[in-house]
């Protein structure tokens, strides 16, 4: 959550947020509010959720609600992010973005999905690297690594520079090594498993980290890019207009999360737990309340015609 909002939040940028197929995650103002007004219900209903689960001790639904929620905010944040976009380059003077040979925003989620599975391969006891999981973060590892591997490609054929040409080529191969020699070892402690087979995972885990950060470090150099859309000091207040709301529910979003953490990090029986479990469930007020604040106000939104709906953009 903090990422996607660190990229698409944060940013001082002006682009449209695109799927992993290359298309834009909505083609209109009004297909991303309706997206953002069905999340900001969800999410409502699923902190709710949370904390009737947590109250019960029922931590793993607590897990799970919390991946959920997780990805609601995920979906929410990108629709964010590309309807202040939208909304931003129809105010008079600006000029759309120019799309480069790599998109940013989806090579550096690959790169972050990389590194959560091979740290969750490195910090899961033996024991608990059962054939699922062991089987969830090899195909999530794959997934992100041949996407990788296509934007590259597109970005060598594309591009006029010789060496970048030849650069994305060496750098798709060299993360294709180690990816293949990562995943031969996740196969191995998943047949034979056992604290030698799991270190070697760790090993080489390392060195597919590596390759696919020098991948993306040279990918999203400034010349492979684009430009980024220009627009006035109106279409800027717009854009801040819509991404503060949205970073307010992902700010409470994350406060709960690190709440759940902290109640995840005390025994179940001890007296510390209840003081930290009745505090994560104080920290959901503002959450769910950041989810539904657009909703009770999006009458008295005073931004351009675009924008009028927008503050249901939370």
């Amino acid at each position: 959550m903090q990422l996607v909002a660190d990229l698409l939040l944060l940013s001082s940028e002006t682009r449209p947020v695109m799927t992993s197929e290359g298309v834009a995650v909505a083609d209109t103002f009004d297909q991303c509010r309706d997206t953002v007004i069905a999340r900001t219900k969800e999410l409502s209903i699923l902190t709710h959720d949370i904390q009737s689960q947590l109250n019960m001790g029922r931590f793993t639904e607590v897990g799970d609600r919390l991946l959920e929620m997780a990805d609601l905010v995920v979906s929410l944040t990108e629709c964010s992010a590309h309807a202040a976009y939208l909304a931003a380059v129809e105010t008079p003077g600006a000029q759309p973005c120019l799309p480069g040979l790599v998109d940013r925003y989806k090579v550096t989620r690959c790169r972050h999905e990389v590194e959560q599975s091979c740290g969750l391969l490195r910090i899961t006891p033996l024991p608990d690297l059962t054939p699922q999981l062991l089987l969830e973060l090899s195909q999530n590892i794959s997934t992100n690594l041949k996407n990788l591997t296509d934007i590259s490609s597109l970005a060598s054929e594309r591009s006029r520079d010789r060496f970048a040409k030849e650069q994305f080529k060496l750098s798709v191969k060299s993360m294709s090594t180690s990816g293949t020699a990562f995943l031969a070892c996740v196969k191995e402690v998943k047949t034979q498993p056992s604290e030698l087979t799991r270190n070697r995972c760790v090993l080489f885990s390392a060195a597919l980290v590596q390759a696919v950060s020098a991948l993306v470090g040279f990918a999203t150099e400034p010349q492979f890019l684009g430009r980024a859309a220009s627009i006035s000091t109106e279409g800027k207040g717009v854009q801040t207009a819509v991404l503060g709301g949205a970073m307010s529910v992902v700010s409470a979003c994350v406060l709960l999360t690190q709440g759940l953490r902290d109640v995840a990090q005390h025994p179940e029986s001890s007296s510390k737990m209840a003081d930290t479990a009745s505090a994560c469930v104080t920290r959901r007020a503002p959450c769910r309340t950041a989810a539904l604040c657009s909703l009770r106000h999006s009458e008295n939104a005073p931004l351009h015609g675009l924008c009028r709906q927008s503050t249901l953009i939370l």
